[in-house]
């Protein structure tokens, strides 16, 4: 562009002590990792920690046998997968983590068929009663909501994608839909609770 001009002044450079006037490096840029079942190096630095490695059941155990169920799940291709509904006699059951959380941000990738049902349950109590509780906590409602019935019951909504099952109603829901990846991320601090789905908050209490 014709007369226009670039100036430059006041130019210095340092090569000795450089850690003594380095600037402190403060992640304050959010990262949005979505590598397979690894943590990056901030990641691992931040204290986060893997549940699920792509390969075995490791950190997951079944809440009433205490073991990884024989049946029922199945781990391929980097995925974990519920091969058969609740109301199959091969099920394998609910899955809990083997190690309690009380204060925690969870965050997961997940998938559903069509017409699917499903939820991840936080709050849930694995000891009473050889397990017999581990069915009742506070939910993040994994549903079909164009194809599953449950959609359309409750009250406002609070039975669909991403909401606190049968008490809270999600909002700014933006679900990929069946057959493709979603993430969820459950937070807790202390008694206030956060679902979010592909990056929009969508139950706040």
């Amino acid at each position: 562009k014709v007369g226009m001009q670039v100036k430059w002044k006041n130019i210095r450079i340092i090569t000795t002590d450089l850690t003594k006037y380095l600037t402190p490096y403060t992640p304050v840029i959010p990262q949005y990792s979505y590598l397979e079942n690894v943590l990056t190096s901030r990641e691992a630095k931040e204290g986060w920690k893997l549940l699920f490695d792509g390969k075995t059941g490791a950190n997951w155990i079944n809440s009433k046998s205490k073991t990884f169920p024989s049946k029922g799940w199945m781990i391929k291709e980097g995925a974990l997968t519920a091969t058969t509904g609740s109301g199959n006699q091969n099920t394998g059951g609910d899955i809990v983590t083997v190690e309690k959380y009380k204060s925690f941000e969870l965050i997961v990738d997940f998938k559903y068929a069509p017409g699917a049902n499903s939820g991840i349950k936080y709050f849930v109590d694995t000891e009473t009663n050889n397990g017999a509780l581990t069915s009742i906590g506070c939910e993040y409602q994994i549903l079909d909501d164009k194809l599953h019935p449950d959609a359309r019951l409750g009250i406002n909504g609070n039975r669909t994608i991403a909401g606190l099952y049968d008490l809270i109603p999600p909002k700014n829901k933006r679900d990929n839909g069946p057959d493709n990846w979603n993430r969820a991320i459950i937070i807790v601090k202390g008694n206030h609770i956060q679902h979010w789905l592909n990056g929009q908050m969508t139950v706040e209490y």
